[in-house]
């Protein structure tokens, strides 16, 4: 197994079109089949159904997908690391989130960090909650962005809260419940429901809002959404309402407005997780900074 049948692999698992792939790779098609049937020779299995008309992913080349994105993951920070090693000062600072919205928040820390420390190079990693889970354990990362109940159990995890972001329904303007100061869980029981999938904000442990998402979705065609954009825009098309923390319904479009939802709900608390031990000054200063979201300085 090599670099290059894991490139092969990962861009073609990507785009589903050798032809396309094979391009972004600047190599020639009949290369990347050969790398790819060679992969799928060392490892004694199909990755890849293909034939003329389509190509998608055995359930082997589903589960073998993100060991491969690792895998050459950490073939880059090595190399980056060696490339920098004349540097004593350099200072690689994995950061992880599950949305690209709660990369604002990172502007205040980042800046800070890089004004004082011209070694500090951050590494972003937009993944799912259970990818994030799983470098956070490897210790691959140094913080995370995420709400208390991601990191619910999670072993030597430390949690600064930054933020209680109540929940809000984003609805069309146009909607009869519109004119409403705030909804209820009665208000919504007939709406087709927008959530974010649990691969994003998972619920780890019992909650009012929980049971009543899973109780909902009994009854109605409910949507777990991606991201919280693609949330957003299904709620603009008229899919349903969507039901977010609050700092996923912000920079609304003119055509959506937003209202508390369940008031009498608490909050979900939204920071920053680290590990227990090893902290350093980086990770102590980036914390620091990182409160700046919530007194407003540099936010959104």
């Amino acid at each position: 197994m090599n670099t290059q049948q894991l490139l092969c692999f990962v861009c073609v698992a990507d785009r589903l079109n050798f032809t396309k792939a094979a391009e972004d790779l600047f190599l020639s098609p009949p290369t990347v089949t050969h790398h790819i049937q060679t992969l799928e020779a060392e490892l004694g299995t199909p990755l890849l159904i293909r034939n003329s008309k389509m190509v998608r992913l055995t359930d082997a080349g589903r589960g073998f997908y993100n060991d491969a994105k690792e895998i050459l993951a950490k073939i880059e920070i090595a190399q980056k690391k060696l490339h920098d090693a004349s540097h004593t000062q350099v200072r690689l600072f994995h950061i992880g989130c599950t949305s690209s919205t709660e990369l604002r928040y990172l502007k205040a820390p980042l800046r800070h960090l890089g004004e004082k420390y011209p070694g500090f190079s951050p590494i972003l990693h937009v993944q799912d909650y259970f990818s994030l889970k799983k470098m956070f354990e490897a210790e691959q990362l140094d913080v995370m962005l995420c709400t208390r109940n991601m990191i619910y159990k999670l072993p030597n995890c430390q949690f600064h809260p930054m933020a209680e972001a109540r929940l809000f329904a984003v609805l069309p303007k146009d909607s009869p419940l519109a004119a409403r100061p705030s909804l209820t869980f009665a208000d919504l029981q007939d709406q087709r429901i927008l959530t974010l999938h649990p691969r994003m904000v998972p619920f780890e442990q019992s909650s009012r809002l929980r049971d009543w998402i899973i109780a909902h979705g009994q009854n109605q065609m409910d949507i777990h959404c991606e991201s919280d954009r693609a949330g957003i825009l299904l709620a603009e098309c008229g899919y349903g309402v969507a039901v977010f923390p609050e700092f996923y319904s912000e920079d609304l479009p003119d055509t959506l407005v937003r209202r508390p939802f369940a008031p009498d709900c608490p909050p979900v608390s939204f920071g920053l997780a680290c590990r227990k031990q090893g902290k350093d000054e980086y990770t102590k200063e980036f914390i620091a900074h990182f409160a700046d979201l919530n007194s407003g300085t540099d936010g959104p």
